[in-house]
């Protein structure tokens, strides 16, 4: 398969192109390009099975690409990546038949997902074209069949009405399609602890039949749809034929109540309006988007009306001044106790959600690494690991993912504050490191990210420590190693200042007679009377 990726943000595309594993996915070209004229070309010229394009581009849009695709009947899958969060944006993919629609700045770990689902879709459609028992399998599959194609339908795989009726005549399936359904969006969050108790299989199979029995009234699922999982959360979509709200509502709790006497993680339930078939897409993304937005929803069942998206007119959450003391103080309980009373005051106000905790996360980043860069530590260098960056994408999904991401940022923090208050440990360590690496090419830069701190700040404290520069150390450690070598190796002396970490042979000669009083030659000369 071969992928192409098309938006004119250059940062965009790198990003994208760089930041996943295409091979794994069983992919094996990617192609990129910057406007939609260059996107056709390379369409027309390659077999291209999947385009991941940004809507809003110069000249002519995503959308215009999409129909010019469909028009001349290429094959691709699409994926959409857009600013904006309009609606009629999705409705417009929706009609051409796009596979995905992701909102910048979109998540990596969902955009792979997507990814993986159109991939998946592209495989059972070759497997099924190539398949000549596909009838008996569809008799003794009727299930399955039923299952993939409101699967479909959520994913917004028909352009129109006529569309899904002609699919459910192919698949044999009798679907109203006049009918007025209601969707309902289960999530469930914080679930590792729950999949490392249980494991996942019998975890998803536990899940699945819970709902289908209690919400479905089904033994068998064929309306309950796996959507979005990763190791920390799960959802799920009911297409439900029954549009009492108040049977609906009690089925939900009676889920939730379940549930809880057998999870310890969490359950929410959100029942849209009632739509039509066609329409089922369009409320899936918008019940989406509210229980994305609105985090302080959690163990309940709430209705689609009663949720709205936040006003992002909001421009501060904590009190700077406050969190900055806590953190000079180097005080965690505290902050976590403020975090904590924090969240409870705006989920009283109905003001906890996605963006309310994104604000609480960029003040938090804020003070912290400003805290760190007046002690002379590069924050950016010492949040790089994985596990780190695990945490930080979490920290929206819920307000545990968000104390948790705290915790972790807090303790490293302080923990290297504390070390590098210990600054006759630190030259030690830095020594040590120079005697390890003296024969590379390092200078101050390099050890300043080996041990997270400014240039500057480093050059600062080892002078102050230890009377002498950082560089007329190193200089000084390999010119004893050099006379080492000219002592007891047959090297040449060339080959010894290259080999002590000097890649000029005269700078060698003048900074070892300033140092020994003697050239290199006269230093060995001398020793080998």
């Amino acid at each position: 398969m071969n992928v192409l990726i098309v938006d004119d943000d250059f940062a965009t595309v790198d990003v994208i192109k760089n930041n996943i594993v295409w091979s794994d996915m069983g992919i094996d070209g990617v192609f990129t390009a910057y406007n939609v004229s260059g996107a056709k070309r390379l369409i027309a010229q390659n077999n291209i099975d999947i385009i991941i394009s940004d809507i809003e581009m110069p000249q002519e849009s995503g959308l215009d690409l999409l129909k010019w695709v469909r028009e001349k009947n290429f094959d691709c899958e699409f994926l959409f990546l857009t600013c904006h969060e309009s609606f009629s944006y999705a409705a417009d993919a929706i009609q051409y038949n796009a596979s995905a629609y992701l909102t910048k700045p979109f998540n990596m770990d969902i955009m792979k997902l997507n990814l993986q689902k159109i991939v998946n879709k592209i495989t059972e459609k070759r497997n099924l074209q190539r398949s000549s028992e596909y009838g008996k399998w569809l008799e003794k599959n009727q299930r399955f069949v039923k299952l993939d194609f409101w699967k479909q339908l959520l994913e917004g795989n028909y352009k129109d009405k006529t569309e899904i009726i002609n699919d459910l005549k192919e698949r044999h399936l009798s679907i109203n399609t006049e009918h007025l359904y209601t969707i309902i969006y289960i999530k469930l969050s914080n679930i590792e602890e729950d999949i490392e108790k249980y494991q996942k299989s019998v975890f998803d199979f536990v899940i699945e039949n819970a709902i289908s029995e209690i919400i479905s009234g089904k033994s068998e699922n064929d309306s309950v749809v796996k959507f979005h999982a990763t190791d920390n959360y799960v959802h799920y979509f009911v297409i439900s034929e029954d549009n009492d709200c108040e049977s609906l509502k009690f089925k939900c709790n009676k889920l939730i109540n379940t549930y809880k006497d057998k999870f310890s993680s969490v359950i929410t339930c959100c029942i849209s309006n009632q739509c039509k078939i066609s329409e089922i897409p369009q409320f899936r993304q918008k019940l989406e988007q509210l229980m994305y937005y609105n985090i302080g929803v959690n163990n309940c069942v709430v209705f689609e009306n009663e949720i709205k998206i936040p006003d992002k007119n909001e421009i501060q959450i904590l009190d700077i001044s406050k969190l900055a003391s806590y953190v000079t103080e180097m005080n965690k309980s505290l902050i976590l106790n403020y975090l904590k009373q924090t969240f409870n005051e705006l989920s009283l106000n109905n003001r906890l959600h996605t963006y309310s905790l994104y604000l609480i996360k960029q003040e938090i980043t804020q003070v912290v690494f400003a805290d760190l860069m007046q002690k002379g530590i590069q924050a950016t260098k010492l949040f790089h690991e994985d596990y780190y960056i695990k945490l930080s994408d979490r920290a929206l999904e819920s307000t545990v993912d968000m104390i948790r991401w705290v915790n972790y940022l807090l303790e490293k923090t302080f923990e290297y504050e504390k070390e590098i208050k210990k600054s006759s440990n630190l030259i030690s360590k830095i020594n040590q490191y120079i005697h390890e690496h003296y024969h590379e090419d390092i200078g101050r830069n390099q050890i300043a990210a080996e041990f997270y701190l400014t240039p500057e700040y480093l050059a600062k404290v080892y002078k102050k420590k230890t009377g002498i520069s950082l560089k007329n150390y190193i200089n000084e450690y390999r010119i004893e190693r050099a006379k080492e070598l000219l002592l007891t190796s047959d090297k040449s002396i060339s080959d010894i200042a290259e080999a002590v970490g000097f890649d000029n042979f005269s700078y060698f000669s003048t900074l070892f007679k300033k140092v020994t009083g003697l050239s290199p030659k006269e230093f060995k000369d001398n020793h080998n009377l």
